[in-house]
Order: C-alpha cells, then sequence, then structure tokens
C-alpha cells in the first residue's frame, strides 16, 4: 500500500518505521524529527530493532520555508497528530488521497473521529491502538508495550472492504491489527483508560507503573467511574465497570515503565489533549445533566501547568 504517516511523534515513528518493511511510506512531520528522519532515517528500539531510510521525495517537512502540503495519491492516511492539532490537519488531507483513499486517526481523544467524517465524507476509518511508545533520541521511538490496533468502519464513512484492507497491512507489518464490529466503543474503552491514566501521571510527574500500589490508583478509578457514566448516558455500549477497572490494572502493569504522552507534553511545554479527554467528559456530563467533578478538577489542573 501507499501510505503517508502525518506526524512522527512516538507513535507515528513507531507506525512508519514498521509499516515501511512491506508499504511505500511518506512521512509528513514539522520539527527536529522530521529534519532527523530526512537526514538520518527512522529506527524503532524497545521491543523490536528496526531502521529504515526513507528516499528524500518521501520525507515532506511542513514546516520547512516555503513548504506546502504535497499533492499525493495515497491508499490511506495515518494521522498521529495531536486531537488539538487534527483542525489545522484536516484540510489538507483530500488532496493526499487517492480516489478510494482512506485516513485512519490513531491519536487520543474523543470526538476526534466525528469531526474527521465531516471533513472527509465517506473516507474515514476508526481506530485505536494499545501499543506503548515514547519518544527516543532523533527520529527513534522506544516501543515500550506490544498492543494491538483496532479498526472499524464508521457511519459514514470507509467501506468494510477498506477496514478489511487496514488490517492485513498492520497485521503484516507486526502490529497484531483487528478488526472490530463496534468502533464506538472500542474508541470509548481506549479513551477512558487514557482518561483515568494521562492527567494524574502527568500531574504527579511518575511513570504508569507508580500508579498502581499509590492512592492514585483510587483517583484513577474515580475518573473512570465519572467518565464511564457519561459515556453509558452518550449510548455507548461500554464493558462493565469491572472489566474496565480490570484492563486499567492490566495496562498499568503492561505499560509500567512507560511516561504517557501527556506527561511528555507538560514536561515539554506543549499542550495537552486534556480538552479532548477528561474536558470532553465533563462537557458531555453537563449535557445530560450531571456533574463530573473530579474530571473537572483535573482537566483544571493540567491548564494550570501551562499559565
Amino acid at each position: 500500500m501507499q501510505i503517508a504517516v502525518l506526524g512522527l511523534g512516538a507513535t507515528g515513528g513507531l507506525f512508519a518505521t514498521l509499516l515501511a518493511q512491506h508499504n511505500e511510506v511518506h512521512v509528513l512531520a514539522r520539527g527536529a524529527r522530521g529534519a532527523h528522519a530526512l537526514a538520518t532515517g527512522l529506527r524503532v528500539t524497545g521491543h523490536a530493532e528496526h531502521e529504515v531510510t526513507l528516499p528524500a521525495e518521501r520525507v515532506h517537512l511542513l514546516d520547512a520555508p516555503g513548504a506546502s502540503p504535497p499533492a499525493l495519491t495515497l491508499d490511506a492516511v495515518v494521522l498521529c497528530v495531536k486531537a488539538h492539532q487534527v483542525e489545522e490537519v484536516a484540510s489538507m488531507l483530500p488532496g493526499l488521497l487517492a480516489p478510494d483513499g482512506v485516513v485512519v486517526y490513531l491519536g487520543n481523544g474523543l470526538g476526534v473521529v466525528e469531526r474527521l467524517a465531516r471533513a472527509v465524507p465517506g473516507r474515514i476509518v476508526a481506530a485505536s491502538s494499545t501499543h506503548g511508545a515514547m519518544r527516543g533520541e532523533e527520529s527513534t521511538s522506544v516501543w515500550t508495550g506490544r498492543g494491538e490496533v483496532a479498526l472499524g468502519a464508521w457511519p459514514g464513512g470507509a467501506t468494510g472492504e477498506a477496514v478489511e484492507a487496514l488490517v492485513a497491512c498492520f497485521d503484516a507489518a507486526g502490529l497484531s491489527a483487528r478488526r472490530v464490529d463496534d468502533a464506538r466503543r472500542q474508541i470509548w474503552s481506549k479513551a477512558l483508560l487514557n482518561i483515568a491514566i494521562n492527567p494524574l501521571c502527568a500531574l504527579a510527574g511518575v511513570r504508569n507503573g507508580e500508579m498502581l500500589h499509590t492512592p492514585l490508583f483510587d483517583a484513577a478509578v474515580g475518573l473512570l467511574a465519572e467518565a464511564e457514566l457519561v459515556g453509558r448516558r452518550q449510548g455507548v455500549n461500554l464493558p462493565r465497570m469491572d472489566e474496565l477497572v480490570t484492563t486499567l490494572v492490566d495496562v498499568l502493569d503492561a505499560t509500567a515503565e512507560n511516561r504517557c504522552s501527556m506527561l511528555e507534553d507538560v514536561r515539554a511545554g506543549r499542550p495537552t489533549e486534556i480538552d479532548a479527554l477528561n474536558g470532553h467528559i465533563v462537557d458531555l456530563a453537563e449535557q445530560h445533566g450531571l456533574v463530573a467533578t473530579q474530571n473537572a478538577q483535573v482537566t483544571a489542573l493540567i491548564h494550570a501547568l501551562h499559565r
């Protein structure tokens, strides 16, 4: 397949490097990581060791002087940007795709797939990834936790055949892909884990595993419970609360050494995805006449870090 990975953070670097083993991969990136990808190639360390040097014409630096989005005809664009960056890249997506090309969003957050479905109607594949990755030096991604990629059709989105093709492509790259029937359930289930883990690790400055045996775990369950109730009011067919808590424990254990993306963003002074996670829960709660107090508190605290 001809694929572009837009965004070269930890997850983008991991997917681009693995997908490039068997596909024609383009990278669209900004900043130092994009420059390093052009100069020295991409590298994955951790659970596997992979390196790839892409031809210069397949590395597109979006912030280079005079740069404009390339005109490509791709089978798929894999979006690995933050939720708050989706609006600024959505307008370039139609110019990157072949007539039957699709867009896959692998970032965190709720409400993002809905926005993309409006921007590129008929082209969206819903997805979530549980692979753990951290930024390494230059354009290296450290693969900290093996997971899977779940892909599903979205109402008004890409066809089932397009979903199946992506499942086969991602699975062949070693990303353990599978198709799901209820994409909304999958996206919410992944987001609930981020809602429970990310802000607390960011505020406390700890790795994921440090939450398990401290009062932070009780706080995480509180955030999870509020968000789970809101999701059910939204009509999402979520797993039972006890199943969600069991999954939370399993994820914290499997990614014990991982520093979540929100912690990395806070340390680097970058905007976080708090508004697409806990903040989104607060907004939805208000629409349903609920009060998501704990989620409102962590949202305010994360915002306070950037003032």
